[in-house]
């Protein structure tokens, strides 16, 4: 790439490609795990099942192109 490569006017599908991409990357960051409340109870359901607790706690984090679920649980003894 020289220096002049920068004035160049892009192609129409160059630029439609570049806003297809930057409209993937904010979908993908801003997405939501599907049904994630009825997740949260049937995991909290199948844990009192088989274990005494005292408390439940779910949380979910997202990072770049990461979505994590983390459950806490306190056993009662």
């Amino acid at each position: 790439m020289s220096l002049f490569d920068i004035f160049k006017k892009k192609k129409s599908k160059d630029v439609a490609k570049d806003r297809l991409m930057m409209m993937l990357a904010y979908e993908r960051a801003h997405t939501k795990i599907e049904n994630l409340d009825e997740m949260k109870k049937e995991l909290i359901e199948v844990v009192k099942k088989y274990l005494k607790v005292k408390d439940i706690e779910i949380k979910t984090t997202s990072n770049q192109n990461l979505e994590t679920l983390e459950v806490e649980i306190i056993l009662d003894k």
